[in-house]
């Protein structure tokens, strides 16, 4: 009766573990595959580990609370990362004024505790239905790791942003030093966007000339553009650039502020591209992002490489809090999953992680690991992982394909 198998992903997340095994051992007898997580920080290690088809997503999470806000921002979180996502809301039976809302929202059904068993395997299988034709008429994969994680007010401000603007054609120039995640930033747009149908090309502007601006805007035509580093653009090419932007989306990025790169593109050239500006906070300044962000990607390395999940201790923890991450989110990333690869011990130590609280350097990475050799070993796992797709690897690394070309040519990947 079922057209379901274990190529189908379920995700169950729900506090009561009672509930959750129900649910995954009624699925599982219908020949689904299901993972289950307690908590919206368990899932999210689920989601940026493995795609997931369809999400069974409880409202509440704390005993005794019935408003079903947590699940609303779980629910707000999941479609803003993958519009595309399918969330199954599941709420008790005085909850159909929630179910209501919750559909508003973005979720495509509701099942009522306790749940018809029949009801519920029906639901599903809507859901993996209208899963597969999004997808279908999808020109691009969803983010890996699809999610603007941390709790500090400019990244709430960045993800507002998205949200609100993704869906018009408004060009949007997105600010932010190296590794605070513009690339993602960019990737969420379009994913949102009326052209999320449509490929979404990318213009490394530092490495741009005629020729190459006259390909990528014809490939990008009635869809969108990215253009990584506008302010490299050398100025003989402003002309030809503005030219050839008619009728295209634009998503620029910058490592510069507001005032810099006016002065590095022009007002013609800003005016184009700048409507919208989103600037992504150091994680410096993003206060207590260090910390959450660390334990999400201790997660989801032990959980993507097999290893087994390690507490991270009170001294470890301290220090990541307080360290200064000149290489952002990309080098917290980095730091963790090596601490993961090569990590010892019943818990995570200071020890494991080479921050600059252990040693004279300034930097957040001890003298011997140095950045390139870093680098070299999680490109080289990423394409090992994705069996050598570059697009894969490089949506996994937060790269665009052209950048990681250049890495694999410079390392003789």
């Amino acid at each position: 009766m079922w057209a379901m198998s274990t190529e189908s992903h379920i995700l169950v997340i729900d506090d009561d573990p009672d509930i959750a095994k129900a649910a995954r051992l009624l699925l599982e007898r219908h020949g689904l595959r299901v993972s289950t997580a307690a908590s919206p920080e368990a899932a999210w290690v689920l989601l940026a580990g493995e795609p997931i088809d369809v999400i069974l997503l409880d409202l509440n999470f704390a005993r005794g609370r019935t408003t079903g806000e947590e699940g609303f921002a779980m629910l707000d979180r999941l479609i803003a990362a993958d519009p595309r996502a399918v969330v199954i809301v599941v709420t008790g039976h005085s909850g159909i004024a929630v179910a209501v809302r919750a559909m508003r929202s973005g979720a495509a059904d509701f099942v009522i505790k306790p749940w018809n068993n029949e009801r519920l395997l029906t639901t599903v299988e809507r859901g993996l239905a209208l899963r597969r034709a999004k997808l279908e008429t999808a020109a691009t994969p969803p983010v890996a790791d699809g999610i603007l994680l941390g709790e500090s007010a400019g990244v709430a401000r960045a993800r507002d942003l998205i949200a609100r603007i993704a869906p018009t054609a408004a060009p949007i120039l997105v600010h932010g030093a190296a590794g605070t995640g513009k690339t993602l930033v960019a990737r969420l747009i379009h994913q949102a966007s009326p052209h999320a149908h449509l490929s979404l090309v990318t213009l490394d502007a530092e490495a741009a000339d005629a020729a190459v601006i006259a390909a990528r805007t014809t490939a990008a035509a009635g869809g969108m553009l990215v253009i990584d580093h506008i302010d490299r653009l050398p100025r003989a090419l402003h002309g030809v650039l503005l030219s050839a932007l008619d009728g295209i989306r634009i998503v620029a990025t910058t490592r510069l502020d507001r005032a810099s790169i006016r002065t590095a593109i022009g007002e013609d050239l800003l005016d184009r591209v700048g409507t919208i500006e989103i600037a992504l906070p150091p994680l410096l300044d993003r206060t207590g992002d260090a910390l959450l962000l660390a334990r999400h990607f201790l997660a989801l390395f032990a959980y993507r490489h097999g290893k087994p999940g390690r507490p991270l201790g009170d001294d470890a923890a301290h220090a990541i809090a307080t360290e200064r991450w000149p290489d952002n989110v990309r080098g917290l990333r980095q730091t963790m999953e090596r601490a993961v690869l090569l990590g010892s011990g019943d818990a995570y130590t200071v020890g494991d992680f080479r921050l600059s609280s252990e040693t004279t350097e300034p930097q957040a990475l001890a003298p011997d690991l140095s950045l390139a050799r870093n680098e070299e070993a999680l490109i080289t796992a990423a394409l090992e992982r994705h069996a050598f797709n570059v697009s894969r690897a490089a949506a996994q690394l937060g790269l665009t394909r052209a950048a990681l070309y250049r890495r694999m040519a410079r390392y003789g990947l």
